[in-house]
């Protein structure tokens, strides 16, 4: 068909009239379906939450990303180079590295080898708003401490608020004490970490999870440093296979001692591929098993460490005044003195913290001890509040508490708030 010069100058001018109108909202809708593309697969964005740390090395994203949607907020170990995926992640990040350390974790820690070499690692790492603190050694022995006060002491001067990070063994008793106390009169450290793993095979949790958790805190609380627990999500050797009640009780367990932080070994059921670690042979059923892939023991945790963000934006405000149980009384330990706040609880076996929020409110966590059994929770107090509310662990709201029918399950952990 034959078309005039006239006729087609008017049917472009329309086309062009059209795709003007089109263009747009053409534009908007692609910034729409981007940006929801974009929200459902990047992280949340990190709110006020609470420091969990996952004990592992990592040098890949998508172990980040498994670890940042199990509610991780920290990873020990990863390279420098790895920083920035952290970041991505909303990831903070002990960085490891040979030159500080060593490559054999059963080696004498070198004091004068790792201050020689710790200038240059942090250049390289420069400010970075990853960067949580620098791995300087795992467990060791006293007669390290001296050697050990030699690196920490280069990271505090040269990388001011960044963690010199040792984690101490386990431990109880006097000698403990001591260990302790060389520790920190040594080595000056900015914080206090150690680890304790108490599920046996025999399906108990051990009593010197307590023991051990109370000593930490006092002594820490007396150098007026924060303190961190380490506890075992990746069996091995003879600790059972994780139930959610034993997840909870480790977490909630640790909070109710006021702890600054909670680090979970291991997220990855294998050995550590670095510092010449040996395979342990039975890792299993952390919450990435050893193919990388999510296991249940992921979706237990990640519940929990839900509940632990939910109350964090309270809990990160408050002070550990005391910690008491009901029931049987661990070693260093005690039950309710004239000076708590909760006076009785019956119908199980408890652990309870009293708090003191920074604008002068009073709190109180009560923990269920059993691994079987769920308890109701009601509590008689010293003097009866004339306001009882408790922080729900699914909203973060405070929302008066519904007793006589508010139980707790088993591990479970509750803050209330009195006035």
């Amino acid at each position: 068909m034959n078309v005039s010069k006239p006729q087609r100058a008017e049917a472009i001018k329309g086309t062009n009239w059209k795709m003007r109108r089109f263009f747009p909202l053409f534009l908007a809708f692609t910034f729409v379906v981007t940006a929801l593309v974009a929200a459902q697969t990047r992280p949340e964005a990190p709110r006020l939450l609470f420091p969990l740390m996952a004990w592992d090395y990592v040098d890949d994203r998508a172990t980040l990303k498994a670890m940042r949607e199990c509610g991780i907020t920290a990873v020990a170990f990863v390279r420098p180079k790895m920083l920035d995926a952290c970041q991505e992640y909303g990831l903070k990040a002990i960085v490891f590295d040979e030159r500080i350390s060593g490559g054999d974790w059963s080696k004498p820690f070198d004091g004068d080898r790792a201050s020689r070499n710790l200038p240059s690692v942090i250049k390289e790492v420069g400010d970075h708003p990853a960067l949580l603190g620098y791995h300087l050694k795992d467990e060791p022995h006293a007669a390290e401490f001296p050697e050990l006060a030699k690196a920490v002491a280069v990271v505090k001067e040269l990388a001011p608020g960044r963690w010199p990070y040792i984690n101490l063994f386990p431990g109880e008793g006097d000698s403990y004490g001591s260990y302790l106390e060389q520790f920190i009169s040594l080595c000056k450290p900015t914080a206090v970490s150690y680890d304790r793993y108490v599920l046996g095979e025999d399906g108990e949790f051990a009593p010197i999870f307590w023991e051990n958790l109370a000593q930490v805190r006092d002594v820490a609380r007396a150098h007026k440093l924060p303190f961190w627990n380490i506890v075992l999500t990746a069996p091995h050797w003879r600790y059972r296979e994780l139930t959610p009640a034993d997840i909870r009780l480790q977490v909630f367990g640790s909070l109710v001692y006021g702890v600054s932080g909670i680090a979970y070994y291991k997220f990855i059921s294998a050995e550590l591929p670095i510092l010449n670690a040996v395979d342990l042979g039975n890792f299993r059923m952390g919450p990435l098993d050893q193919f990388g892939e999510k296991t249940v023991t992921w979706e237990w945790l990640r519940n929990c460490n839900r509940q632990v963000h939910k109350l964090a934006p309270t809990f990160l405000k408050l002070h550990s005044d005391d910690v008491y149980h009901f029931g049987q009384v661990p070693a260093r330990n005690h039950g309710p003195t004239d000076h708590t706040l909760v006076r009785f609880l019956s119908d199980g076996e408890f652990v309870v913290g009293d708090f003191t929020h920074e604008d002068g409110t009073r709190y109180v966590m009560i923990v269920n001890k059993s691994l079987k059994h769920s308890s109701r929770c009601m509590p008689q107090f010293k003097v009866a509040p004339t306001s009882l509310k408790y922080v729900s662990p699914v909203t973060g709201e405070l929302k008066p508490y519904p007793a006589p029918y508010y139980w707790l399950a088993p591990g479970q952990g509750l803050l209330m708030q009195l006035q």
